[in-house]
């Protein structure tokens, strides 16, 4: 999983760097635009019905037979209303080109719903190579492809044509590498065993993805195409780092923590090592992205790109207890209650929509505050339901969470704050090497333990 990530951010770091100089401001907010509803088009791959036969551990042929027809059933649903509804979103925006584009990715939903089971296959099974090893050679044949596109003149369409690509490699490739095959079996007693499971982890994965892709949504609809840009860059930036432990973290401790649903005492302990561990690299990741803003953008992006540095600033913050929240909801999945899940979302995406709406039209960068508060109150709300049900207070978490995160901001404000301006590379190369051996040291002497436990980790002994 790390080598996944490892391999394919620089990739995708790159090829933001190149469309940034080779699009105009208005294009990339096109391809905002788009990106909402093609991230939306693979949700349902990593999402519900997958996960229903990774909860149940021990599941026979005609189960996953069945979830692959109703989930492909699904898919074609799907594909039907973003084909109907193109046009409507097309006026919507007043962008007559995102109707073929979001007609376009009606084809990728097709696609993405005929390998969840696939996917779940792997994952059921803690075998994450497979799986990683894919979406590497789908980004690594995609990507390049887009870029030879834009370089031609093709614009947003070279975005969506390197996402049908990757989502009909990978389909292939699983198709091809996994030993299980659906066959023509429907069981309704497995239907109305996992749906409603399926459905509910189905329903939250795409609320998450409407509501992650909402802030994008108003600003290009109250705002300008290169207002938009601007926001999907600092966001871009924001994320890349941390999503790659938190991507891990999502795809390896849901399995996990399944396996010890029935041993509640054992599933705390094992989940809150993993969140001392993992604390100690986001924290000084969102940290040092916070404070190196204004370098990271120039190098990126280059000139004239400058309001993306407040956008990335605060948005890193944001991610320093995304990971936290992850797992209290893998926790929440893999021992809570089945209902729970999809009532926390519920509750958590309608205070962040009301937060969003109250920012919306006084700035972009209020929009940024919204999503810091947004991220502190979705974590006291997910700490409140690991307290009831599963007996976790939120203390011990916090407890556990404060200390690397408080170091973090201090040993990368303090270089940032001293650092003479200089070429970006030059000042990015001294402000990493000088805090994160600050960081090292102090962590080596003050909490050896939990180098260890990293060490542990990486050698995959998870508990």
């Amino acid at each position: 999983m790390l080598l996944q990530k490892c391999t394919l951010q620089p990739v995708t770091l790159v090829y933001s760097m190149v469309l940034a100089r080779l699009l105009s401001k208005e294009e990339m907010g096109l391809m905002g635009l788009t990106a909402i509803f093609f991230t939306a088009a693979g949700t349902l791959a990593a999402n519900g019905f997958g996960s229903a036969l990774i909860r149940k551990q021990k599941y026979s042929a005609e189960d996953a037979d069945t979830l692959f027809w109703f989930n492909l059933g699904m898919g074609a649903l799907l594909a039907l209303l973003f084909f109907i509804s193109a046009p409507w979103l097309a006026a919507f925006f007043d962008a007559p080109p995102l109707c073929g584009l979001v007609q376009a990715a009606a084809l990728i939903v097709l696609l993405n719903s005929a390998v969840s089971v696939h996917m779940a296959h792997y994952m059921a099974r803690r075998q994450f190579k497979t799986p990683a090893l894919i979406s590497i050679a789908a980004a690594l044949i995609a990507l390049p492809l887009c870029l030879v596109l834009v370089w031609q003149g093709w614009g947003v369409w070279a975005y969506m044509v390197q996402g049908i690509v990757s989502a009909s490699i990978s389909a292939l490739l699983f198709w091809w590498r996994c030993p299980w095959r659906p066959g023509f079996r429907f069981s309704g007693q497995t239907f109305r065993e996992l749906a409603p499971l399926s459905c509910r982890l189905a329903a939250t994965g795409l609320l998450d993805t409407a509501y992650i892709h909402a802030r994008a949504f108003f600003i290009g609809k109250v705002y300008t195409p290169a207002a938009l840009a601007g926001y999907k860059n600092g966001a871009q930036l924001a994320a890349m780092c941390p999503t790659v432990l938190c991507y891990m973290i999502e795809q390896i401790t849901f399995p996990i923590l399944s396996t010890l649903q029935h041993s509640p005492k054992k599933l705390i302990a094992v989940y809150r090592r993993y969140m001392r561990l993992f604390t100690l690299p986001i924290a000084w990741l969102c940290c040092f992205t916070a404070a190196f803003a204004g370098p990271i953008v120039r190098l990126c992006y280059g000139p004239g790109w400058e309001e993306c540095v407040p956008y990335l600033q605060i948005l890193s913050l944001s991610y320093a207890t995304w990971h936290l929240q992850l797992i209290n909801l893998n926790l929440l999945k893999a021992g809570g209650p089945p209902k729970l899940f999809l009532r926390l979302e519920l509750i958590k995406k309608s205070l962040g929509i009301a937060i969003l709406i109250g920012m919306f039209f006084i700035s972009v960068k209020a929009i940024c505050w919204g999503a810091l508060a947004t991220s502190a109150l979705c974590l006291a709300i997910n700490t409140w339901a690991t307290r009831r049900y599963m007996g976790l207070s939120i203390l011990p978490q916090l407890l556990d969470w404060l200390p690397a995160f408080a170091l973090a901001a201090a040993c990368t404000t303090l270089p940032a704050w001293r650092m003479p301006p200089c070429h970006p590379i030059l000042e990015l190369a001294a402000g990493l090497c000088l805090s994160l051996s600050i960081y090292l040291s102090i962590i080596h002497f003050a909490a050896p333990a939990s180098l260890r436990g990293v060490a542990q980790l990486i050698r995959m002994r998870p508990y």
